[in-house]
C-alpha cells in the first residue's frame, strides 16, 4: 500500500498563499479586462492589476511559484538518511522525514486496513526534489517508504484515493524542462504498491500548465480525476476526466466553458465531490465587479453536473456582493445543500474563514463567516482548507488562523453552519497546507510540516472533536493483508509510463454513455453450417441481468441463455435449427440493447 507526494512547485505555492510571494503591476495589452485581487501575502493592501495574459507570471501562485524556481532535475536519490524516530510520548504526534530534508505532506487518506497513507515532498533545494510515500501503522509509526521516480522528470502527485479492493489511485503532473508546466497524470498501483497502469493526458494547445487537483472513485465504479488547465485565461480551464478502473480513457469535458462565460477568467477548480446522484465542484475564478465588465475580482467558483456529467450551473458566488476571496472545499449538508469552506478577502487587514451555502439547483442561500473577534482580539487571518463533519449540527475545519495577515500557524476549529464558533486551536509552529482525513474510529488525523533540526518534517497529529489528542491505539492490527507479500522500501520507476490520446480525441460523456448503453453482437461463422455458433459481445460490463434470445424467422423463440455482467461470448448449438434466417437478441433489464442476423444453412 503506497502514497504520493507533489512536486515542490504546488506544495510551495499553495503555502505562498500564506507566505511571501508578491505579484507586480503590469500592463494588460492585449485585453479590455483588468483582473483585480486582493493581495495575499503582503501587508500592502490596495488592489492591483495583473495581466493574465501577457505576463510571465501566471495569475495563481498554485501555478506561478515554479515559473523562477526551477533549477533543473534530480539524477540521483539519497536514501543514506535515517528515518527521524516517531514520538513516543503521551500525545499522538508522530514525526516522518529523513534528516537534511525538508517536507511538505500533500495528501493523506485512511487505508483498508486502518493504517495511513501520506504523500509528501521533499527537497534542499529545487533541483533535488523527491517524491515520497509514506504508508504507516494506525497510530503513525512508519511501515515502509517509497520514492517516486522518473528518469526525464519529477512526477508530482496532489491526490489519492484507494478502490474496495485495496487498489491505490494517484493524481497530478509530471513535469521536465521540456514541459516545466507540468502535464495531467494518473497512476494506479495494486495492493502490493507496484504500478498497474499509468497515463499523461496531453495538454490542449492552448494550455501553458496541466495537473489533476483531485481525484474520486464514483459510485458505477468509474475513476474522475478533475484536471486544472492554465491557460492565461483565454480557453477553457476546468475539465473533468473519466476512466475505468484498469485505465481505459473514457471521456473528457470542460466546464465553465470560455465560450459560455466570456468574462469569467482564470476559473480553477479545487475539490470535486459525488452528492445526491450528481457531481459538484468548489473552486475559484475573476469575476466582472457589478456594472462594470471591464473589472473582475476573485470569487468563489461551484459547479454543478448532473449524473451525466452535463453541466447544470455555474455560479460565481455571490458576484453582486463584496464575498471576495475563493472556496477551498465543499461537503453536503443535507439532501439538498451544499457547505463550501475558504477564505474572504477585505480591503482592511483582515481574512475571515468563509461558510459559503448553495442548493443543489445552484440557488445561493447566503453566507456566514467565521470573524476574527470570534477566535481573538489579536486575530487577523482565518482560513478554511478543508471541512469534515463531526455530527449532525457540528463540524471540524483545519486551516489557518492567527495575528498575521500573511503566515499563521495550522490550527483547527469546530463550528455550525452559523459560523458559530464552539472551539479552536492553534498549532503554534505547525505549517504547510494541512491535509485532514476522518478516521474509522471517528477521530482525525492532519498531515501538516514542523520544524525539527533546522529542516521541516512530516507532522502528523490525531486529535478527537473536542481537538484533543487521542491515545495510541493498543489494538493488534494486521497490515497490507491484500498483498501475499511483505512490502519493502525503495524506489518505483516511471519512466516508462505512456501517454494517453489525446485529448481532442477523447469522446463527450454523451457520446461515450450513449455508446454504452448498447450491447453490439457479433456472430461467427455466419452462415453457419456446423452443430455451434459463436456470438460476441461487447459492453456487458455496463448491464445487468442480461439474457440472450434466438428467435426464427417467424418471431417464434428457439433459444434463451442467461449473459453475465463482463461475459465476452457464448456458444450456442444450432443443430436443432432448421435452414433458414435467425435474429439474435440480447436485452438488458427487459430491453432489447443489441442483435444481429444469423443465417443457418
Amino acid at each position: 500500500m503506497l502514497v504520493f507526494a507533489a512536486i515542490p512547485f504546488l506544495a510551495a505555492a499553495q503555502n505562498s498563499r500564506s507566505s511571501d510571494l508578491l505579484w507586480s503591476e503590469t500592463t494588460n495589452s492585449q485585453s479590455n479586462q483588468v483582473i483585480y485581487y486582493y493581495p495575499i501575502n503582503s501587508d500592502d493592501d490596495d488592489i492591483k492589476p495583473i495581466d493574465y495574459e501577457t505576463t510571465e507570471m501566471i495569475l495563481k501562485p498554485i501555478c506561478a511559484w515554479h515559473q523562477n524556481s526551477a533549477e533543473g532535475l534530480p539524477k540521483t536519490l539519497d536514501g543514506s538518511s535515517e528515518v527521524v524516530p516517531y514520538s513516543k510520548n503521551q500525545k499522538w504526534e508522530v514525526y516522518i522525514g529523513h534528516s537534511n530534508k525538508n517536507y511538505s505532506p500533500n495528501d493523506i487518506v485512511e487505508s483498508y486496513d486502518k493504517g495511513l497513507i501520506i504523500g509528501a515532498t521533499s527537497w534542499v533545494i529545487i533541483s533535488q526534489t523527491i517524491q515520497w510515500l509514506f504508508k504507516t501503522e494506525i497510530n503513525g509509526q512508519l511501515l515502509y517508504e517509497q520514492v517516486l521516480n522518473h528518469n526525464d522528470g519529477i512526477p508530482g502527485i496532489f491526490a489519492i484515493t484507494q478502490d474496495s479492493d485495496g487498489n491505490l489511485y494517484a493524481a497530478g503532473t509530471y513535469w521536465n524542462d521540456n514541459i516545466p508546466p507540468g502535464m495531467p497524470l494518473i497512476i494506479k498501483f495494486n495492493p502490493c504498491g507496484e504500478p498497474v497502469w499509468c497515463k499523461y493526458l496531453p495538454v490542449t494547445p492552448q494550455s501553458i500548465q496541466g495537473f489533476v487537483c483531485d481525484i474520486i472513485i464514483t459510485s458505477n465504479n468509474e475513476l474522475i480525476a478533475l484536471v486544472n488547465q492554465s491557460t492565461g485565461g483565454q480557453a477553457d480551464q476546468i475539465f473533468l476526466a473519466a476512466f475505468d478502473l484498469d485505465g481505459k480513457e473514457l471521456w473528457i469535458r470542460p466546464y465553465a466553458k470560455k465560450s459560455d462565460y466570456p468574462l469569467m477568467v482564470n476559473q480553477f477548480g479545487w475539490k470535486l465531490i459525488e452528492h445526491n446522484n450528481g457531481y459538484y465542484i468548489a473552486g475559484e475564478c475573476y469575476y466582472p465587479y457589478p456594472n462594470n465588465p471591464d473589472h473582475v475580482f476573485l470569487r468563489p467558483l461551484f459547479i454543478g453536473i448532473d449524473s451525466s456529467f452535463k453541466e447544470k450551473w455555474v455560479k460565481p458566488f455571490h458576484a453582486l456582493d463584496s464575498v471576495f476571496g475563493w472556496a477551498e472545499t465543499v461537503i453536503p449538508i443535507n439532501d439538498s445543500v451544499l457547505m463550501g469552506g475558504g477564505i474572504r478577502r477585505y480591503y482592511s487587514n483582515n481574512s475571515y474563514a468563509l461558510l459559503m451555502f448553495v442548493t443543489l439547483e445552484g440557488e445561493e442561500l447566503g453566507y456566514s463567516q467565521i470573524t476574527n473577534e470570534q477566535i481573538g482580539p489579536d486575530n487577523k487571518k482565518s482560513w478554511i482548507k478543508g471541512i469534515d463533519r463531526i455530527n449532525d449540527s457540528l463540524f471540524i475545519s483545519t486551516g489557518f488562523f492567527g495575528p498575521n495577515v500573511g503566515s499563521n500557524p495550522v490550527g483547527e476549529m469546530v463550528f455550525d453552519s452559523a459560523a458559530n464558533l464552539y472551539n479552536k486551536y492553534s498549532r503554534q509552529n505547525v505549517k504547510n497546507p494541512p491535509k485532514m482525513v476522518k478516521t474509522h474510529d471517528n477521530n482525525f488525523v492532519i498531515a501538516a510540516s514542523k520544524n525539527q533540526g533546522n529542516f521541516d518534517k512530516v507532522f502528523l497529529y490525531k486529535i478527537n472533536a473536542d481537538l484533543e489528542s487521542v491515545p495510541f491505539d493498543t489494538t493488534q492490527n494486521v497490515y497490507d493483508s491484500l498483498c501475499p507479500h511483505p512490502i519493502q522500501s525503495g524506489t518505483i520507476d516511471l519512466t516508462d509510463c505512456p501517454p494517453t490520446v489525446s485529448i481532442g480525441e477523447l469522446p463527450s460523456p454523451d457520446e461515450y454513455y450513449e455508446s454504452i448503453r448498447w450491447i453490439p453482437l457479433k456472430a461467427y461463422p455466419n452462415p453457419v453450417s456446423g452443430q455451434e455458433l459463436t456470438i460476441e459481445f461487447e459492453n456487458t460490463q455496463h448491464h445487468s441481468n442480461m439474457e440472450l434470445r434466438l428467435y426464427d424467422a417467424f418471431g417464434k423463440e428457439m433459444h434463451r441463455r442467461r449473459i453475465y455482467t463482463g461475459q465476452q461470448d457464448t456458444r450456442l448449438d444450432v443443430s436443432h435449427c432448421s435452414p433458414g434466417l435467425y435474429l439474435a437478441v440480447v436485452y438488458s433489464n427487459g430491453g432489447a440493447v443489441g442483435r444481429c442476423k444469423v443465417m443457418v444453412e
